[in-house]
Formats: C-alpha cells, sequence, structure tokens
C-alpha cells in the first residue's frame, strides 16, 4: 500500500511540476534519436542551471531528435524521464550536464534507479550512449572515465549539435567513437586511456571565439520559467564568457580565456523573449559587472518594468551607473568575492584590490539603494597568515559599521552575509599543486575569524563545509581509481562514512602537495598535434541501436 501512495504522490508531483512551468519554446519527446538530458541533482537545482536548459535547448535544435529530462532526484521518477515516464534505459542517447564534482556519485546512482550498469565494460548496443559536459567534464574526467562513454570539452554550442549528428550519421558504436576520439573537444575513454588507465596524449577544450561571440544564436537562455528553482520565476541570461582577472585559485579565470561580451542587441532579443513568461530577468555570467554596456541593458530593462537580478559583481564593477538602474529596478542585495582581509595576499592572488577600494565598492551601492551584502571568502589561500585571516574579520565590521550607519539614515538596516569556503586546488590553475588544509587548521582560522566579529549584529556567517570541501578536492584532482570511491558514494551512505572507507586514499590526494606529473593534467585550449587514436580494449564492436 505504501508503494502505491508513494507512486501517486510522485505522479502527483510532477503534474504539478509541469503545469507550473512557462514554456518560450516547445521541446518534442518525438524523433528517430531519443535524447535524455540529466542533471545529477533534484529538479530544483538542475532547473536553477542555464547550462542544464541550454543543453535541452541545443538538443532540441537538432533535426528528428525528442528530447526528454531526467534527474536525480527520487520525488521526480527516478530513473526515468519526467515528460512521459520513460525509462532512461530506452534512450539511445543519455547527457549529463554536470557543474560540481559534489554531484558525480548521483549520476552513478541514476544509473542504479534505471538499472543501467556503472561501468562501459559492462554495457553492450542495448545500453544508451552515456555522454557529460559541463565544468566537471573539463576539469577532471577521470574519475568518472570508468562509466562514461564520451566527454564533452567546452562549449555545448560547437559540440553538442555535432555529436547528436554523428550519433544519427554512425550506427556502429566502436565506429562512432573512433570518429570523435578523432576530433578536438571530445575525451573518448575508451580510445584515450592507455593499458595503465592514464590518458595518452593531449585533449583539446573548445570555447567559443568571437565570431561566434557576435552571434544571436549562440547567446545562452532560460526556455522554461518555473517557481521551484532557486530563483522562482526568473529567466536567466548570459551576458559573457571569460574574465578579465586571473586569480590565481579560479579554474574559470585560466581555461575560458580573455573577458568576451555578447552584442548588447543580442541580449535584449533574449530578455525580450522571456519578457512573455516572466517579469523577473537574471544576468550571468563570471563577471557580468564587466560587460561594457551593462548600464544601458540595466536601463532598458528598467524601462521595461523588469525586476533584475545579478549573479555577482566584480568590486571594480560596482560603480553607480550599474548600481542606481539595478537598484531601482527591485535589486537589494549583491555579492561580492573579496576572498580575503587584507591588500597583500589579494595582490598575491592577482586581485589587486585594496580593502578601501571595496569600502568605497560597498558604500557606493548602500547610497544607490543596495540594503544587503553577500561577500565571500577563501582560507587556506597559499601564504595565508593568522594576521591575513583576522584582516577578514577586520574588514567584516567595517563594512557592517558602515551598512549600519547609512542603514539609520535611511530607516533600515540591511543583512550582512559572509561566506567561507575551504581553497580546493583546482586543476589548471597556479595553485593546482597545493595542499589543503587540515580539518583542525582550517577549523582554527575560522575561530579566528569568528572571535573577530563577536557581537556584530545583522551578519550571518556561513561555515565551511569541511568534509565536502575535503571530498572535492579528491575528485577535483583523482584517476581512474576514484571511480571505487564514488561507487561508494552512490551506494547511499554518509559523507563521513565515505571519507572513513577511503581516507588513505582522499587524504593523500588532498591533503598533500603534488609532485611529478600530474595524471589529470591532459586537456588543454592550444591546438594538439594529431594522432592515431587507440583501439578500444574495453568492448568488442558493437552496433549503436536506434531505438524505435
Amino acid at each position: 500500500m505504501y508503494s502505491v501512495h508513494y507512486a501517486l504522490a510522485v505522479v502527483n508531483t510532477i503534474h504539478q511540476m509541469l503545469e507550473a512551468e512557462r514554456r518560450v519554446l516547445d521541446v518534442t519527446t518525438a524523433g528517430r534519436l531519443r535524447v535524455g538530458i540529466g542533471y545529477p541533482n533534484t529538479y530544483r537545482v538542475g532547473m536553477s542551471s542555464l547550462a542544464f536548459q541550454w543543453a535541452v535547448e541545443l538538443a532540441a535544435s537538432c533535426g528528428d531528435t525528442g528530447v526528454e529530462r531526467f534527474f536525480a532526484d527520487p520525488g521526480v521518477n527516478f530513473g526515468r524521464t519526467l515528460e512521459s515516464g520513460a525509462a532512461i534505459g530506452d534512450l539511445d542517447v543519455l547527457a549529463w550536464s554536470c557543474s560540481f564534482e559534489l554531484d558525480a556519485a548521483h549520476l552513478l546512482s541514476t544509473l542504479d534507479a534505471a538499472g543501467i550498469p556503472r561501468r562501459r565494460n559492462e554495457r553492450d548496443h542495448r545500453h544508451p550512449l552515456l555522454v557529460m559536459g559541463g565544468a566537471v567534464a573539463s576539469i577532471n574526467p577521470l574519475p568518472l572515465a570508468s562509466a562514461i562513454d564520451i566527454f564533452v570539452l567546452g562549449s555545448a554550442e560547437l559540440l553538442w549539435p555535432p555529436l547528436l549528428g554523428l550519433v544519427r550519421e554512425i550506427a556502429d558504436r566502436e565506429h562512432l567513437l573512433a570518429e570523435l576520439a578523432d576530433r578536438d573537444g571530445y575525451f573518448v575513454p575508451a580510445h584515450h586511456l592507455g593499458a595503465d588507465r592514464r590518458p595518452i596524449g593531449k585533449r583539446r577544450r573548445i570555447e567559443k571565439r568571437d565570431a561566434q561571440m557576435s552571434d544571436p544564436a549562440m547567446v545562452p537562455a532560460s526556455h522554461v520559467i518555473t517557481p521551484h528553482t532557486e530563483y522562482s520565476g526568473r529567466g536567466l541570461v548570459e551576458m559573457s564568457r571569460g574574465c578579465p582577472e586571473k586569480c590565481r585559485y579560479c579554474w574559470v579565470s585560466y581555461n575560458y580565456g580573455r573577458l568576451r561580451c555578447y552584442p548588447t542587441d543580442a541580449i535584449l532579443e533574449r530578455v525580450e523573449r522571456l519578457r512573455g513568461m516572466t517579469d523577473r530577468v537574471g544576468f550571468v555570467a563570471t563577471a557580468v559587472g564587466d560587460h561594457p554596456q551593462l548600464a544601458e541593458i540595466l536601463e532598458e530593462c528598467r524601462r521595461r518594468d523588469l525586476d533584475v537580478a545579478l549573479s555577482s559583481l566584480r568590486i571594480p564593477a560596482m560603480r553607480a551607473e550599474v548600481l542606481g538602474p539595478l537598484a531601482d529596478s527591485g535589486a537589494r542585495s549583491v555579492t561580492i568575492a573579496p576572498e580575503t582581509g587584507t591588500d597583500e595576499l589579494r595582490r598575491r592572488l592577482n586581485k589587486p584590490i585594496t580593502n578601501a577600494a571595496i569600502l568605497e565598492a560597498v558604500d557606493t551601492a548602500l547610497r544607490c539603494g543596495i540594503d544587503n551584502l553577500k561577500m565571500y571568502f577563501i582560507i587556506g589561500l597559499p601564504g595565508e597568515t593568522d594576521d591575513d585571516v583576522i584582516g577578514i574579520a577586520n574588514l567584516l565590521r567595517q563594512v557592517q559599521n558602515m551598512m549600519v550607519g547609512l542603514g539609520r539614515e535611511r530607516g533600515r538596516v540591511g543583512t550582512l552575509h559572509a561566506g567561507f569556503n575551504v581553497l580546493v586546488p583546482k586543476p589548471y590553475t597556479p595553485y593546482s599543486r597545493e595542499a589543503m588544509l587540515s580539518r583542525k587548521e582550517a577549523r582554527r582560522r575560522m575561530q579566528l575569524v569568528e572571535r573577530g566579529v563577536t557581537g556584530v549584529a545583522n551578519l550571518r556567517i556561513d561555515r565551511p563545509a569541511y568534509r565536502e570541501s575535503l571530498w572535492q578536492a579528491y575528485l577535483s584532482r583523482g584517476d581512474c581509481s576514484a571511480f571505487t570511491a564514488l561507487e561508494t558514494a552512490a551506494s547511499g551512505c554518509s559523507l563521513g562514512e565515505l571519507i572513513a572507507d577511503h581516507r588513505a586514499e582522499i587524504e593523500q590526494s588532498a591533503l598533500n602537495p603534488v609532485e611529478g606529473d600530474p595524471v589529470w593534467q591532459f586537456v588543454t585550449s592550444a591546438p594538439v598535434r594529431r594522432t592515431e587514436p587507440t583501439s578500444s580494449t574495453d568492448q568488442p564492436a558493437e552496433r549503436l541501436r536506434v531505438k524505435s
């Protein structure tokens, strides 16, 4: 009886979710090629991801392709599609957009729920082709290389539709994998891993260049608006790619290239498309505040009576001509990332912004009508001293004093939100070989901050989740053997149990500097010399069955 009630509850939940969705375009589930686009987390998290929504729209633009969504969400038909309830194992292609290492185990849980073998060498032509894109695919695909058939390295706009085109054209799966293995932008483990499970040569990431950035069709934007997201009914539009800074801890800074902005007219076209479904718009990018026409875009949104939010602002972008229209459109909070508390350490991070400049930017925001402020910090940066950590507390006190002083003048005092993370060294950054802080030392440094802000009102502190950071650091720099730990995580154990079971390899990888030639350092943005792909040793040649 419980299972019947549960099934009815799931059906009702899905019906309510689909009824609440407002669509800018219709996506058909019918087509000769049946594709499932998945997100390895809940519906709420997945539908908040512009990358996920964009992957769905790109697949739907391919001819004769039926597209459905699925999530790692027991509340919405785990192992089945959202639209039709089809078993995802009956589809031809399953593709995940994965932005966070912590979601990797959910991908395996989804396979379990669908009865699909986790490992490539245990699957054959009866099973879907498994594809993964998103940041995790490019940061380090090795921990999932035992499961995924094809990793997409770079811009989905340039690599995802061509991949689906080849799937339709090449029926033989082994020939398909060989063809993709010989193209830039794809990592095919069956061809690119040697017998020692180490990558053979380099693989090239493909990113959009200026010509593609100027194409209005290349501007990612939401096509489904729903209240069941982190942004509750807000449509998202991407403003730019890349970043003008090269912060030494940031993978995006070093792998997405220089700042490249979409044309203003193309962005406003996307805004107008969304306006038929919502009056709430959000602009997202690594450096959203650095679009040269941001002030004009915000003013135009204000004229259209739109409620606008920005994902975050670089501190130099916190100017009155940006913050004024933002506040006029209804925004009451902005997010910045000072990272640390002293000018000197910030300079060594290659982020040469002074505390004085930060305080000036905060003053500008408050005087423009912004009430609340979010500030993000990293502890455990190379060369960090206690003075740098105490400097964070001092900076928070100064900011809160400003908020109280100006707030009293206008009769309301906002909230200061300080979020902390422990440094997770990322591949392809100058800090990629650094050791992560121990749990004991991370706790000690946070205590320095908390003692320094004792008694400060209207201050909310989010402490770092150390276990999550440790697990993330392990996956960021792990090799193919990390798949064993991912399988343990997918079994449903707690994070504490997982780390206890695999403590030796996790701590050895995360808490020590990397020596020698890192196995994960094989993805590059530079041209790669062509080599003949290796033959697959995992399984015999097989047909890629397009299911009817």
